[in-house]
């Protein structure tokens, strides 16, 4: 069903479900006198400071000031966004979406594609325990790869036996599945009798690719030994376009507990072996280099994401097009780092090597972005002298000109670009420098090395997976059944922070530079003080009741003021609905800049102390006088100064005129 769901929907779908249960689903709960408290789902804690109101079905953590209703909860408990927080909601009270009229999406265009996709992804589990050449398959999983059954049901493996339709007849049976299945990317339609198809994956390991609702929109398949080509994906389809996912993120967000961090690895090999040595934060790009819309796609997820390269000349050139796709979509409080292997080394190897701490170890030291781009900076650069140190810094700018004006972040780099080439801040600011080409997903020529490509692209060349030593028995493939739960795995992921050194990977600096020093010289300032109109809006959202008792007057609800205007919303929406909260406020608002708004307070560290004021009533109605009165003032002075030289040469108006100014002077005094 297509178009926007009704806001009316959204209050009767809150109105029914009692955020107490869906919490309590997720995370343990215990009673504290009226409320709930709990360790917080969202930080790591040893104390509880997450709170949860039954009577106003709102939650708010004091310590890391995530806050919201039932909706909120959802979406950042199972990370998931908006639609599909109501989706999973409306399922569980039994209520069927309402749609307004709009074009339909593309999935709910294509549901007949993706059910068949799902029931080959199906078919492709039950020949790995089922078909009589299952064996040759579970042998290459785990003893030649290591892995094991578990780890297959998590990621969803299957095997395509040999044959050449083998999931047309199981699947294709009527000519519409025939169709689907060849939209699908699935079949094959023969050059010389049309109408007439054959299997694309025969004989293969197959692995599934779901999107971020776990819902199968291609596949890769891996040859078992040196056949051409040895990795075969899926072509692209209206449900599935290469340079949009990323390969494991799915299971990612299903199996971190606490999903503050994204690993970008080069192939679905190296995501699966970190997620079984407890590493479930890998996800990999598609047969595409990272792109600007990946790093978006997963900034809206996570504040920091690590970009996995190897550490020989191609893995260097891959991770310069990961900077380059990051610096126009960079985010102040959120990191992009880089992860440089040793030379020879893949994920998949290393972490076998290794182990857990020893690869977390590796993450924790991986370098800061502003490294990345001053190293690259450098290395272009031949001269040592005032010469040099002027293309340096001309080379840095080019990239540095890429970040958003407004973000912090781009200032922090300036900064510290004069401190290394001893160039003014001002200077290298108001320079113009030329605009460095960087790649967008839709213009962006797939990379075919064998170090950046994905595993399944259809190149010959395609990156070669060592075989490794299998430590585990194959003999739990047996129990491997596709039907039972996915996600029982009881892998996690618990970063372990250790050294914090860096190891040039390049040219020695010009000079040091505070992008040596370090990371906290980065970081943005702490969070401003609240206006008196953002302190009265917090007030009215920690207490909701106290709308109702106070006038707006008319002239303050017109005011042309961001700051008021939000303030008015959210008193007009509680006058209206004195039973509602703050949870119901955010699940109607489909406005981006209030909801922005709205969580900007609740996340705000005066929030804690706005919860507990008793006076919270004569707060508000101070902050609505105050305006009032400064309103009147300003429009008096307006008045008068309309009304022309002449009549304030009045002497009644020179001493209205006065009077207005010297209160103006008081109250700014």
């Amino acid at each position: 069903m297509a178009g926007r769901i009704p806001d009316q929907f959204i209050d009767e779908l809150l109105a029914r479900t009692d955020i107490t249960d869906v919490v309590a689903s997720r995370i343990s709960l215990k009673k504290t006198g009226q409320n709930y408290s709990a360790l917080c789902p969202f930080h790591n804690e040893k104390t509880p400071s997450f709170s949860l109101n039954p009577n106003k079905q709102f939650y708010y953590c004091f310590g890391c000031g995530a806050g919201g209703n039932a909706i909120s909860f959802v979406m950042e408990h199972d990370h998931l966004d908006f639609i599909d927080a109501i989706e999973v909601l409306a399922k569980d009270a039994g209520l069927e979406i309402p749609r307004e009229k709009g074009a339909p999406d593309r999935y709910e265009q294509n549901a007949e594609l993706l059910k068949r996709l799902s029931e080959s992804a199906h078919f492709f589990q039950e020949q790995l325990i089922k078909h009589p050449d299952k064996k040759r398959a579970t042998d290459y999983l785990s003893i030649e790869r290591g892995l094991s059954g578990q780890i297959a049901k998590v990621f969803g493996l299957g095997f395509a036996p040999q044959g050449w339709d083998n999931l047309l007849r199981k699947i294709g049976t009527r000519a519409e599945q025939q169709e689907q299945l060849l939209l699908g990317g699935m079949l094959i339609e023969k050059k010389d009798q049309p109408g007439h198809y054959y299997d694309r994956f025969r004989d293969r390991i197959m692995f599934p690719i779901r999107d971020t609702r776990g819902r199968v929109i291609a596949f890769g398949g891996r040859a078992f030994g040196d056949e051409k080509p040895k990795y075969l994906n899926s072509p692209e389809t209206p449900v599935f376009q290469k340079s949009q996912e990323l390969y494991g993120l799915f299971e990612a967000k299903q199996n971190t507990p606490i999903l503050e961090q994204i690993i970008v690895v080069e192939g679905y090999m190296d995501v699966i072996v970190l997620a079984q040595h407890g590493i479930t934060n890998a996800v990999a790009t598609l047969g595409t280099s990272v792109n600007s819309q990946h790093i978006r796609k997963l900034f809206k997820l996570v504040s920091k994401v690590t970009l996995c390269f190897d550490g020989d000349k191609a893995g260097r050139a891959a991770a310069i097009r990961g900077l380059e796709a990051a610096l126009p979509v960079m985010q102040d409080e959120k990191q992009v780092r880089f992860l440089f292997l040793p030379e020879g080394e893949d994920p998949d190897s290393l972490v076998r090597k290794e182990g857990k701490e020893s690869f977390t170890h590796r993450l924790e030291d991986a370098h800061s972005l502003s490294h990345v781009l001053f190293d690259h900076a450098r290395k272009q650069v031949t001269l040592g002298d005032e010469e040099g140190e002027a293309q340096f810094a001309r080379n840095a700018m080019e990239m540095i000109q890429q970040i958003p004006k407004e973000l912090t972040f781009r200032s922090v780099l300036i900064r510290q670009l004069s401190d290394q080439s001893g160039i003014d801040s001002n200077t290298l600011n108001n320079t113009v420098f030329k605009t460095r080409r960087h790649f967008s997903p839709e213009s962006e020529t797939p990379d075919t090395s064998a170090t950046t490509a994905a595993p399944y692209n259809n190149h010959d060349d395609a990156p070669d997976l060592n075989y490794y030593e299998s430590t585990l028995s194959h003999g739990d493939y047996d129990d491997y059944s596709p039907s039972a739960h996915l996600y029982d795995s009881e892998i996690t992921y618990t970063p372990t922070r250790t050294s914090t050194s860096k190891k040039s990977y390049g040219k020695a600096p010009f000079k040091k530079g505070k992008f040596n020093q370090d990371d906290t010289a980065t970081l943005p300032p702490p969070a401003p003080t609240l206006s008196r109109v953002k302190q009265a809006t917090l007030c009215l959202l920690l207490q909701p009741k106290i709308a109702s008792t106070i006038e707006i007057p008319d002239p303050l609800q017109n005011k042309a003021d961001e700051e008021l205007q939000l303030f008015c919303k959210i008193w007009r929406y509680f006058t209206k609905y004195p039973k509602n909260n703050v949870g119901h406020l955010l699940g109607s608002t489909i406005e981006n800049t209030t909801i922005q708004g709205i969580y900007a307070l609740l996340n705000h560290q005066d929030a804690t102390t706005k919860l507990k004021i008793s006076n919270a009533q004569q707060e508000v109605i101070d902050m609505v006088s105050n305006m009032e009165k400064n309103l009147g003032l300003n429009s008096s002075i307006t008045r008068l100064k309309n009304q022309g030289n002449e009549s304030i040469k009045d002497d009644d108006s020179k001493q209205e005129l006065r009077n207005l100014m010297e209160q103006m002077r008081r109250k700014k005094s």
